[in-house]
C-alpha cells in the first residue's frame, strides 16, 4: 500500500503561482528556445513587438494544430518537412497582412519576417507532439509559449524604443535621458540578459516567500495540536 505524501512547498508554489511572464523569461531554453535572436534583434519598437508577436502567434498555433493532426499519419522522418511547409505557408499569408498593417516596421525588420517560418520554439514544440498527446494540454503549452514570448518582446521593445528613440509606438514621448546605442543588437542581448536574471531572482524570492509561509502555517498547526 502506497502512502500519499503531501506535496512540498516548492511544488505547491509552482502549482499555485504559474507566472507566465516570469517563467518564460526565466527559462529561455524551454519557452523562448531559439527565438532569442528574434527577441534581441527585432525588439526595437512597440510596433515591431506587435508585428513579430502576432506573426509568431499565428505561425506557432497553426503549425502546432497541424502537427496534432499530421503526427497521426506521417512517419517521424517526414514530419520536419511537412511542418516546414505548413509554417512557411502560414508565414507567407501573415506577412502580407503585416506589411499592410505595419508597412514601415516590416521594411525595417526585413528578413526576420520570413525567418519566423523556421523559429525554434515552433519546431521544438511541433516535433515533440506524439499520437498519444491530448489536444488541450498541447494547446495550453503553445499559448504559454506565445504569451511568454510576447511579454518579453513588449517589455524589451518598450525600454529600447523609449530610451533609444525617445518615443512610444512611434509617437514622441517626454524622456529624461536618451542613450545612444540602445537600438543596436548588442545592447538588446545585454538587456535580455538582465531581464532573464531579474526574472529568475523574482521567482526565487517568491518561492522562498511561499516556503516561509508554509513553514509558519505548519508551525502554528503543530502548536495547536500540542495544546
Amino acid at each position: 500500500m502506497k502512502l500519499r505524501t503531501k506535496p512540498g512547498p516548492a511544488r505547491r508554489f509552482r502549482r499555485r503561482h504559474k507566472l507566465l511572464g516570469a517563467k518564460a523569461l526565466g527559462d529561455p531554453v524551454r519557452h523562448l528556445g531559439l527565438d532569442l535572436p528574434f527577441l534581441i534583434v527585432t525588439s526595437i519598437s512597440l510596433q515591431a513587438a506587435a508585428a513579430i508577436s502576432i506573426e509568431l502567434a499565428v505561425i506557432h498555433l497553426g503549425t502546432v494544430l497541424a502537427a496534432i493532426l499530421l503526427c497521426r499519419f506521417l512517419p517521424r522522418w517526414s514530419r520536419p518537412l511537412a511542418y516546414l511547409g505548413v509554417s512557411t505557408t502560414i508565414m507567407l499569408f501573415i506577412s502580407v497582412f503585416l506589411s499592410r498593417v505595419f508597412p514601415v516596421v516590416t521594411d525595417t525588420l526585413g528578413m526576420y519576417i520570413y525567418l519566423m517560418a523556421v523559429n525554434g520554439m515552433t519546431f521544438t514544440t511541433a516535433m515533440s507532439i506524439e499520437k498519444k498527446d491530448r489536444v488541450y494540454p498541447v494547446l495550453v503549452g503553445a499559448l504559454k509559449g506565445i504569451v511568454g514570448f510576447a511579454l518579453a518582446m513588449f517589455l524589451t521593445s518598450l525600454l529600447r524604443e523609449y530610451f533609444g528613440s525617445g518615443s512610444l509606438w512611434g509617437v514622441s514621448a517626454p524622456h529624461v535621458i536618451r542613450i545612444d546605442g540602445v537600438l543596436v543588437p548588442f545592447f538588446g542581448f545585454i538587456l535580455v540578459g538582465f531581464l532573464l536574471a531579474g526574472s529568475r531572482l523574482v521567482s526565487k524570492k517568491l518561492l522562498a516567500f511561499a516556503i516561509d509561509e508554509d513553514a509558519r502555517s505548519e508551525g502554528v498547526l503543530l502548536e495547536g495540536r500540542s495544546d
